[in-house]
């Protein structure tokens, strides 16, 4: 399952995702190291530097490594993501750590690459789980779009759950 869930790569007609690489840093921080991003985030000073490194190591450290986003038109990286937590009993994992540059913000990415790793999870998977923080309203909108449920809250995170019925069931087109 290891391997299934350590993408390789996945593509669509828009975005290409694939493992991150130690040399994505400078990119990913390009459109990563805004303020405006983090607002909403318990880590707010995430756009600093030294503070996007941690995040950005912890990722390509990862069990299943992290996945930048890179937009097919122009070959720019775009933000990255990752999966994480994944329970062999339920044949559950959580998806996050996303986050995409302000210049991509309305225009469908996000979905488009939640999407594509949806309907490659959903093959073997059952449910997929999103902790969002709960200041974190932008978050919150894009996991409802997907068709997510709020589980349930713990402490300052809400939990939502796509089962692959759901999805399944919703077949959304891109926004």
């Amino acid at each position: 399952m290891k391997e299934k869930l350590r993408i390789k790569q996945l593509e669509n007609d828009v975005i290409l995702l694939r493992q991150t690489l130690r040399e994505d840093f400078e990119g990913l921080y390009k459109q990563g190291g805004y303020q405006t991003i983090w607002e909403q985030h318990l880590e707010k000073d995430r756009y600093k530097k030294d503070k996007f490194l941690e995040y950005f190591i912890s990722g390509i450290k990862s069990k299943y490594g992290s996945l930048t986003v890179i937009n097919k038109k122009d070959h720019k990286i775009v933000g990255w993501t990752r999966l994480y937590d994944f329970n062999k009993k339920d044949l559950s994992i959580k998806l996050g750590y996303t986050f995409i540059g302000k210049e991509y913000w309305g225009s469908g990415m996000n979905y488009k690459l939640k999407k594509l790793i949806l309907d490659y999870v959903f093959s073997f998977i059952n449910t997929v789980y999103f902790d969002v923080f709960e200041k974190n309203i932008r978050s919150q909108k894009a996991v409802i779009k997907l068709g997510g449920l709020l589980n349930r809250i713990n402490s300052n995170k809400h939990e939502y759950r796509l089962t692959k019925k759901m999805w399944l069931e919703s077949r959304r087109e891109d926004p």
